[in-house]
């Protein structure tokens, strides 16, 4: 894992130095997606996520790829010799973003791969129910199926849904993304073309991912369906040699 140092910087003032954060609180903060990078929308737009590809802007078959690799930049703080800040740098990596065709989705077209063991779990994006509008982001776990005839070669597993983790609720313009407890906890808007999160509620690490990887999930989804060419084959994400198929299935 690449770091670097960069003497004389100011330390961010929202990411701490500890190793296993996922419990660590997350305050407030307006988030942008521009190209493959998320930001911080302040002064220094300092970037927070990283995404392997620019999943909102490609008007391309790009777009459409199969899997994309979202990483969270962590700049640690630490006092150097003489006692100035030093901030190092580096990425960890927290989920795999899917779209399974038909034949593979087993209803779950778009999906989150757990990739760090601190990650909140496997998750999708799932349409909600009428006569609800939006999504809602939902647990997902392998499950084996019973009744094949004896000697059947066909994939004998499925997804069951678990708790839900997210609602969003589509607004008139935008969406709110709500806790289970149904507080809001964040607004989701494209506003002049530019994607943005507006988090309005502390939250833990673990949920702030979750909910990062959720969002960037709507937006893959929303960039793919208003592309109306049709899809073509699989690619994988050149950043990895991982299947395109979850590493649970």
């Amino acid at each position: 894992m690449a770091t670097s140092a960069l003497e004389g910087d100011d330390p961010p003032p929202y990411i701490a130095g500890s190793y296993n954060d996922a419990e660590e609180i997350v305050q407030p903060v307006i988030l942008v997606l521009t190209g493959h990078y998320i930001r911080a929308q302040t002064a220094d737009g300092t970037p927070l996520y990283e995404l392997s590809r620019d999943i909102g802007g490609c008007s391309t078959s790009e777009a459409r790829l199969a899997q994309v690799s979202l990483e969270r930049l962590i700049h640690n703080v630490r006092a150097s010799a003489n006692g100035m800040p030093r901030v190092s740098h580096r990425s960890r990596h927290i989920f795999e973003l899917k779209h399974l065709p038909p034949v593979i989705s087993t209803g779950y077209p778009y999906c989150l791969d757990a990739v760090s063991r601190h990650a909140i779990g496997n998750l999708a994006l799932k349409s909600a129910s009428f006569p609800r509008s939006g999504f809602r982001i939902v647990k997902i776990q392998p499950e084996k199926e019973d009744g094949f005839p004896k000697g059947y070669r066909a994939r004998r597993e499925s997804l069951k849904q678990g708790e839900t983790i997210f609602e969003i609720v589509k607004k008139r313009g935008h969406y709110e993304w709500m806790h289970p407890d149904g507080n809001r906890i964040a607004v989701d808007d494209d506003t002049g073309g530019q994607h943005r999160l507006i988090v309005t509620a502390p939250l833990t690490r673990k949920t702030m991912d979750a909910m990062i990887g959720g969002w960037c999930l709507r937006i893959w989804r929303d960039s793919i369906k208003s592309n109306n060419e049709p899809r073509k084959a699989l690619k994988t994400e050149v950043r990895s040699s991982r299947e395109v198929l979850p590493r649970w299935w």
